[in-house]
């Protein structure tokens, strides 16, 4: 794999992870994830929709590698105790004495109620999570909210056709090695398929993003750390992993990128 998409140092989590990451709600069976282990990728989001087959491939991982695993749980639960509910069925699910980290979504500006904080702060402290983090499309949080105890590690939309991080994130991130720089993460890197389904007759003479191609854009911005994909089967997986062997897009590619991302985005 090329140096510039070697494992890194996840922000200030201090954990090294690849640059890929898996998302449970697709369809992966276990014997996908198991080969994409093999092959480097160590995120792993247990998200909204667990499905068997990852959490077997998780369970297999964990039991032999639980310290290579860097493992993300959304919280499900508003209220107190609730998330230590959540959180305690995760870990008797994937069969592990803690989770990596627990992120909380906003839907809008404000910030994790109280009443949420602080049983993660206690699940924390107790060992039963490492890392609290956050995830929102409002993209003015993740700047406000630097240094504050939910801030380890940011689950942020960026995407050919969403572009905005690029603005109103990244620049306003510690510099990478800082001790305060939280994790990076993006997410809808196909922005829901858009890119990789687009309608010919808008993009013109603009060749299709291939998924492998979206990822290696995301990958290609030197603030990301980890970009989520959707795989459904193996096959997909290996095609993820395929495409970032290639390294860093070319600026030339970049420029084919923004530009499916800009004829999609004005409709």
């Amino acid at each position: 794999m090329p140096e510039s998409f070697e494992p890194r140092v996840f922000g200030k989590t201090g954990a090294r992870v690849g640059p890929l990451g898996i998302g449970s709600s697709y369809g992966i069976d276990a014997k996908g994830v198991e080969e994409a282990f093999e092959r480097g990728v160590n995120y792993f989001y247990w998200g909204w929709r667990r499905r068997d087959g990852m959490r077997d491939g998780l369970r297999y991982i964990l039991r032999q590698n639980r310290e290579k695993a860097f493992i993300t749980i959304p919280s499900l639960a508003p209220t107190n105790p609730m998330i230590r509910y959540s959180v305690e069925r995760a870990l008797k699910a994937l069969n592990t004495d803690y989770i990596d980290g627990l992120h909380f979504f906003l839907r809008k500006e404000k910030p994790p109620w109280r009443s949420q904080l602080e049983p993660a702060l206690k699940l924390k402290e107790e060992g039963k999570i490492q890392h609290i983090g956050i995830s929102s499309h409002h993209r003015p949080n993740f700047p406000d909210f630097l240094g504050e105890p939910f801030s380890e590690f940011y689950h942020v939309r960026y995407n050919a056709k969403h572009r905005g991080a690029e603005s109103d994130v990244f620049p306003k991130l510690p510099p990478k090695g800082d001790p305060d720089r939280p994790g990076i993460v993006a997410f809808t890197v196909t922005s829901w398929k858009q890119l990789i389904k687009a309608n010919p007759k808008k993009l013109g003479d603009l060749a299709i993003p291939t998924a492998g191609d979206c990822y290696r854009f995301a990958l290609s911005h030197p603030d990301v750390d980890v970009c989520i994909t959707g795989a459904a089967n193996a096959e997909q997986m290996r095609h993820a992993l395929d495409a970032i062997d290639k390294g860093p897009m070319t600026d030339d590619e970049l420029g084919w990128m923004r530009k499916v991302g800009d004829r999609l985005y004005k409709k």
